[in-house]
């Protein structure tokens, strides 16, 4: 068979997988949580319907071009792939919406089965991509040098998450509206906040370009393509608690800056590697 259609047929089982993930997840955790989802009003350019194939498609892509290149077992580019799929997608944006809970207004099973859902979409889907996609394991790498590439990346992800939320997000007035202004936003404890989250981020950087086989460039683009589409592509779901107006600026400044902290993480983590 075309090595081309085999490769559309795999992202068509990737696609279905996202879908159905997310589907079986929301009634799961609905299930375990007892928790009403929120009524979604029509918000932004999609229904959600619509928001789902189209952030499953996006999330496809991105797996399409990650299972391929990745080297470990079965079970290695498993975990690989559900820790970086729930860890991007949920455990980031989590700790942030609990965080900001004040202006976002969530209840706790609504965040329960958010984390519930989303983990067995994960699963799923990487259950999928690990057995569609099964290379050769290729040869471990030593990174040398993590005791101070790891510290080095934390603040770099600070910078970035300052930098684009001054540049980018704080520039809209309805971002700025939706917040308060800011005024009861507590700057210093917000950057401590942001240290745990950025520790998290350099790890995830690590399992990404630690699992992936190519060049410097080309895992450094795949980390970077990870980390914006797997935490911005949500942003497309109409959602009550967070208007349009919000979520489209949210949605191109965690895209731009997630894109290029991914790209120059994995840089710093891969100019110290050593293959054996």
């Amino acid at each position: 068979m075309n090595r081309y259609v085999v490769f559309a047929l795999k992202f068509v089982g990737v696609w279905l997988a996202l879908i159905i993930g997310q589907m079986a997840g929301g009634m799961i955790g609905q299930m375990l949580t007892h928790a009403a989802p929120p009524a979604m009003k029509p918000d932004g350019p999609l229904s959600l319907t619509a928001a789902i194939m189209v952030a499953a498609g996006l999330y496809a892509v991105v797996l399409s071009a990650m299972a391929p290149a990745m080297r470990w077992s079965f079970w290695g580019r498993f975990a690989a792939l559900v820790g970086l799929l729930y860890g991007l997608e949920s455990l980031l944006s989590l700790i942030e919406a609990i965080y900001f809970n004040a202006y976002v207004h969530m209840t706790d099973a609504l965040l329960w089965m958010m984390a519930v859902g989303n983990a067995v979409k994960a699963a799923l889907a990487a259950l999928v991509c690990a057995f569609l996609w099964r290379g050769e394991a290729a040869p471990a790498e030593r990174f040398g040098g993590l005791y101070w590439r790891i510290p080095v990346i934390i603040p770099l992800y600070i910078v970035f998450y300052f930098g684009a939320g001054a540049l980018i997000a704080w520039q809209s007035a309805d971002v700025r509206t939706y917040y308060a202004q800011g005024f009861h936003i507590d700057q210093g404890q917000l950057a401590l906040l942001q240290v745990g989250r950025g520790l998290i981020w350099a790890l995830l950087a690590l399992i990404s370009v630690a699992s992936l086989t190519g060049g410097t460039w080309k895992r450094a683009v795949l980390t970077g393509l990870a980390f914006s589409v797997f935490m911005a592509a949500t942003l497309l779901y109409p959602n009550p608690l967070m208007p349009w107006s919000v979520r489209h600026v949210h949605l191109i400044e965690v895209g731009v800056s997630n894109f290029l902290f991914g790209i120059l993480a994995s840089l710093i983590l891969l100019s110290g590697r050593k293959p054996r």
